[in-house]
């Protein structure tokens, strides 16, 4: 939310209000591409971390070969148990193993030779994956790569909360494991005065978002999984942050929804980003707004 005062960008502040997960994880892989590129050592941890995988395949081998001797005659049940060992130790992931069915590595051979054969495989793919790596890569096109994206492995460990809030669709700022939801920063009434997705499935919302007179039981009653004060979501005076974010954009929302634009007071368009980014925090960290 300091972010969209700062940046200044009418779109980035409606994909923040219209789609929000879509807009945190567009935030996070922001964020991802501009660490990574940033890092100098990007290309050594890359080095270090295929030299720690082929590690552990190496090891995999070696404890799969224990103890056998003489002829081997279908070289599978082996790949079968690198595999599994590789997935019990939980720190490589094995993509598909469909690639062992059928005839091809049901072979007759000695155990020996297949280990030696296979170490030395393992060993060629390290040096032609270590030169790959030595090169520059767009980040961008590195991200694409992995089977679990970055963004989305990241957004799954800090998203939270799901619920919004049923009257201005604020996001639920508790962590998990609470039964009354809260949003320590509700939005002001008809911010968003054509978003149907608001009010998609629930008829009397519509209504309860535009009766100012709605009260607290009322509330609480409609919506029990929610700890809504009066006035919160319907306030005459939004905070600092709303205010000025929406003198900000009052033209852009109009154009948006194709209406005249808000009658906007010299008292909300004085109010100053340091304010807005004051009142945030105040929200924030003393729960007040």
């Amino acid at each position: 939310m300091e972010e969209l005062v700062k940046e200044d960008h009418f779109e980035s502040f409606k994909e923040y209000l219209l789609n929000y997960d879509k807009f945190r994880v567009r935030k996070i892989q922001e964020t991802v591409v501009a660490h990574l590129s940033e890092s100098s050592n990007f290309v050594i941890w890359r080095q270090q971390r295929l030299g720690e995988i082929v590690g552990k395949i190496a090891a995999a081998v070696s404890q799969t070969a224990e103890g056998a001797s003489g002829v081997l005659s279908d070289t599978k049940p082996l790949l079968e148990r690198v595999c599994l060992i590789l997935e019990k130790d939980g720190d490589v992931y094995v993509k598909a193993r469909s690639c062992l069915d059928g005839p091809f590595f049901s072979i007759t051979t000695e155990w020996d030779r297949f280990v030696t054969c296979l170490m030395e495989l393992l060993a060629a793919m390290r040096l032609e994956l270590a030169q790959e790596f030595s090169q520059n890569v767009e980040i961008t096109q590195l991200l694409q790569c992995p089977i679990i994206q970055p963004q989305e492995a990241l957004f799954e460990r800090v998203r939270g909360c799901d619920q919004h809030c049923p009257l201005c669709r604020a996001p639920c700022e508790l962590q998990e494991g609470h039964e009354l939801h809260k949003a320590l920063l509700h939005r002001p009434k008809d911010m968003l005065p054509h978003d149907s997705g608001m009010t998609e499935g629930n008829p009397d919302m519509s209504k309860d978002k535009q009766d100012l007179s709605v009260a607290c039981s009322s509330l609480h009653s409609l919506y029990p999984d929610w700890s809504i004060s009066h006035g919160d979501p319907n306030t005459e005076m939004p905070c600092a942050y709303w205010r000025y974010l929406w003198a900000r954009f009052n033209e852009n929302f109009s154009k948006e929804y194709n209406q005249e634009p808000a009658y906007i007071s010299d008292e909300w368009k004085e109010i100053t980003e340091e304010e807005a980014l004051d009142s945030l925090k105040e929200a924030f960290f003393h729960g007040q707004c």
